[in-house]
């Protein structure tokens, strides 16, 4: 069993002690050492306009490094050929996903968190003084002509930081749609968001805009609510697809608002209906049931006779789950150890997280799960699959760390949350299927098989066990878990979006 050093843990805790409604801060010693930008991106063709006739949108998403007025570790994806989809650009560290937007007549671009766990829509003011805001990209009544300010506040607070200010309403401008939305300006964000790159956060948690608990004034339609009512999009759904900064094909995301992009994913979208929610702390999210979980094929034990659910959440980097059920997904690891929150496992391992929806499984790549060496000298991996409780003891927050290997899909009006499995040849993967019998996935991308509901037992095999990627395949692009290039306030739990961002 591996015992880190305590050097080696202290860096590890800080990075992986996630506590519950925070962002939490990392700063690596080499944080300073960053090169300049114009030597640390790399060119492609610029991507053309976005046109459509159709009443559906497709948007960027953005993976950008950790500070903006800082070096870019940038790598400029080449134009996609699916028609209303854009290029995306991505920093090769598959922390935060973001959305490119502008408001009213401003031509600034500000990068939006795209969270499925929050409703509300917020951007950082030009009238922040704070020290955090003087590396971002600021709005205000400078930018754009037709933005309305309030003296309404809003307030949101993390764990470990926050952010305030005024509702204002102006339009948004998705690509070529342009709704008008009401949103906050925030004008006092505390220093936890220094060096995290975010602009603001873009809304798509189940809910309308949350309204302060002691005024109990009237909701604020989200984003998604505003684009169906204006007849711009004509279903209230989106389709999801993350992509590896680790994969070896032409790096794509793309956010389908509207409509669902078929060419993502093979076979059909397997739906799960969500739950009534068990707390007015988890109202609004897209929390679904979890059928089982299991490891090459071997389901684990559940502890409690408590159905599990998943909390699904592109606005958290991990997945965060109650400690005995982490400890009973890596016991399955053969070499595996623990140290409190944390576990680690073999940077060499094969073996292939899956989680059950609606009696479907899905494979959790190598590449994915298995995060950066802990020392450079040892074969020991951090895992990215945490064992803390952030809601309810039964209740999962199942972030990015999953949602890379499926094309998600959240229906409104369904009021479900589907996946699909990435068609062959899509971030790298090598020979998925969407069949009952399964089948090898590269580094255990995204096979589906039909699965039991029980807890325990032994899952069908796959065809053939799918072997990992050489550590230097999987880690050494710094795909996850510790990273030594650049200051990072990681998104652990952006799924305190929904239930702490107060639209007063």
């Amino acid at each position: 069993m591996y015992t880190p050093p305590s050097s080696s843990w202290l860096a590890i805790s800080t990075l992986l002690l996630h506590p519950a409604y925070a962002f939490y801060p990392y700063s690596p010693s080499s944080a300073n050492s960053a090169a300049p930008p114009s030597s640390r991106s790399l060119g492609a063709a610029s991507s053309s306009p976005l046109t459509s006739n159709t009443r559906s949108l497709t948007l960027p998403i953005r993976r950008v490094p950790t500070r903006r007025q800082n070096a870019y570790n940038i790598v400029n994806s080449r134009d996609p050929t699916q028609p209303n989809s854009v290029a995306i650009d991505q920093d090769g560290s598959d922390i935060s996903y973001m959305v490119a937007v502008s408001f009213g007549d401003s031509k600034e671009e500000y990068h939006m968190l795209l969270d499925s766990a929050a409703s509300n829509t917020w951007v950082m003011s030009q009238d922040c003084t704070t020290e955090a805001c003087k590396t971002h990209t600021l709005f205000g009544k400078g930018d754009s002509s037709s933005l309305k300010t309030s003296t309404e506040p809003f307030n949101v607070t993390y764990g470990t930081g926050s952010s305030s200010g005024t509702l204002a309403t102006d339009t948004i401008h998705l690509g070529p749609l342009s709704p008008t939305l009401t949103f906050g300006l925030a004008n006092n964000v505390s220093p936890e968001f220094s060096s995290y790159p975010m602009d603001g956060i873009l809304g798509l948690g189940r809910g309308t805009s949350s309204s302060s608990a002691s005024t109990q004034s009237s909701d604020t339609p989200q984003i998604m609510d505003i684009l169906t009512s204006s007849s711009l999009i004509t279903s209230k759904i989106y389709g999801l697809h993350l992509p590896r900064a680790s994969s070896s094909s032409p790096l794509d995301g793309e956010l389908n608002l509207g409509s669902l992009n078929t060419a993502r994913f093979s076979g059909q979208i397997n739906y799960t209906p969500c739950v009534v929610p068990s707390s007015t702390a988890t109202t609004g999210f897209w929390e679904i049931p979890l059928s089982a979980a299991a490891v090459d094929g071997s389901t684990i034990s559940l502890s409690s006779t408590t159905p599990r659910t998943a909390i699904i959440d592109t606005g958290t980097s991990f997945i965060l789950v109650p400690p005995t059920d982490a400890l009973a997904l890596h016991q399955k690891i053969k070499g595996y150890s623990q140290n409190g929150e944390s576990f680690f496992v073999p940077c060499d391992t094969s073996a292939i997280m899956q989680f059950s929806f609606s009696n479907t499984m899905y494979n959790i790549s190598t590449a994915d799960w298995v995060g950066k060496k802990v020392d450079k000298e040892d074969n020991v991996c951090v895992s990215n699959i945490v064992g803390r409780r952030t809601f309810g003891e039964a209740q999962w927050l199942v972030g990015d760390v999953f949602l890379k290997n499926v094309y998600s899909v959240f229906d409104f009006e369904g009021g479900r949350v589907g996946f699909g499995v990435k068609v062959e040849g899509v971030d790298g993967v090598v020979g998925t299927t969407s069949s009952s019998e399964g089948g090898e996935g590269g580094k255990g991308n995204a096979t589906v098989t039909s699965a039991s509901s029980s807890a325990t037992g032994t899952m069908a095999p796959r065809s053939s066990a799918t072997s990992a990627a050489s550590a230097q395949d999987q880690k050494g692009s710094g795909a996850v878990g510790l990273y030594d290039d650049a200051p990072l306030l990681l998104l652990a739990m952006g799924a305190m979006g929904a239930s702490l961002l107060a639209l007063m």
